[in-house]
């Protein structure tokens, strides 16, 4: 799982402090700084969840946060 930091006001520590307090697991992180996550991805609001499988095509995308139980579920479906 890879987490991308595309707020270029909030440092990424912050972001790194917040998931932590939330109980949630290890994930590697990266801050975009010029903007190109945003414009690769087509990003539209904070939150995005994008499944991107072994060959590099997105599998699934979500411009809203859909929970635990439905992203599990289509990681699984690509492993």
């Amino acid at each position: 799982m890879v987490a991308v930091n595309i707020e270029p006001r909030s440092p990424l520590g912050q972001w790194v402090s917040f998931w932590k307090s939330t109980g949630a697991g290890d994930v590697l992180w990266g801050q975009d700084t010029n903007g190109s996550t945003v414009k690769d991805y087509r990003l539209l609001a904070l939150g995005t969840e994008i499944i991107v499988d072994r060959h590099g095509s997105i599998v699934f995308r979500s411009d809203g946060a859909v929970g635990y139980k439905k992203l599990r579920s289509e990681v699984e479906k690509h492993l």
